[in-house]
């Protein structure tokens, strides 16, 4: 299975190299849309390696986004041509200008949508403290919950920056299913990690084509002998150590 990440879906001159305008993300849906799952379908078949489906391809919205509800909910997914979608919601922006309100994620988690947490206020979780990081994780979880009655178990690390500190904790909180922006199929090095490709403004259509028929495609030479031989996890484990 693939795994997308977008950001903010805008009309015309995004802001910043995160937001792709209507038309963009257009192209790319035709270009996978027949090979779009649901977040349940995607949970269930990674429970079940047997299940699991090369070809598939999964969407994850990051930042709790305006365009989450009004964009990618009403003009995609309540239309069918997407079938669900991971929105992830750094708590502590909710309601802010151009985020979504709690009553528009409430009605997003209603109908199918995944969410999931960013965090609290979006920093890099690698470099706070054990308190601060406790905090992030677990007070944005307890606030998600609250909100929509039902586990939060999807965690999304901001600017995709992890160690094996930061997953620890996060699985101590709680989370099942860790997300990071690192190249390759959805399984990472570890059971927990989901690789996913981040879309920007600055990416060539071409590299998105590449990416559909080979999500691997651009992995290293050593990352394809490491992971032949096996060594791939015990190197990893000692970089994010």
């Amino acid at each position: 299975m693939i795994v997308l990440n977008y950001h903010e879906l805008v009309d015309a001159d995004p802001s910043n190299a995160w937001g792709l305008i209507h038309d963009v993300f257009d192209a790319h849906l035709a270009l996978y849309e027949d090979r779009l799952i649901s977040p349940q379908t995607f949970l269930q078949r990674c429970s079940d390696p047997e299940a699991d489906a090369p070809d598939a391809v999964l969407l994850t919205f990051d930042d709790g986004f305006l365009s989450d509800y009004t964009h990618v909910y009403a003009r995609y997914m309540e239309t069918g041509r997407v079938p669900g979608f991971m929105s992830f919601i750094p708590v502590g922006f909710v309601g802010m200008p151009g985020r979504m309100t709690w009553t528009m994620i409430e009605e997003l988690h209603k109908e199918g949508v995944a969410i999931g947490s960013h965090g609290m206020a979006h920093v890099d979780l690698t470099a706070v403290s054990d308190r601060e990081l406790d905090r992030e994780l677990a007070l944005s979880k307890l606030m998600l919950e609250d909100r929509l009655g039902a586990p939060v178990l999807l965690f999304a690390f901001p600017y995709g920056r992890f160690s094996r500190r930061v997953w620890d904790a996060a699985l101590k909180a709680g989370y099942t299913h860790l997300f990071t922006i690192q190249l390759g199929s959805h399984r990472g090095f570890e059971p927990f990690l989901y690789s996913r490709l981040c879309l920007t403004n600055e990416m060539d259509m071409n590299y998105l084509r590449w990416h559909l028929q080979d999500p691997n495609a651009a992995r290293s030479f050593a990352w394809k002998v490491s992971t032949k031989l096996g060594l791939y996890r015990r190197m990893m484990r000692v970089r994010y150590r």
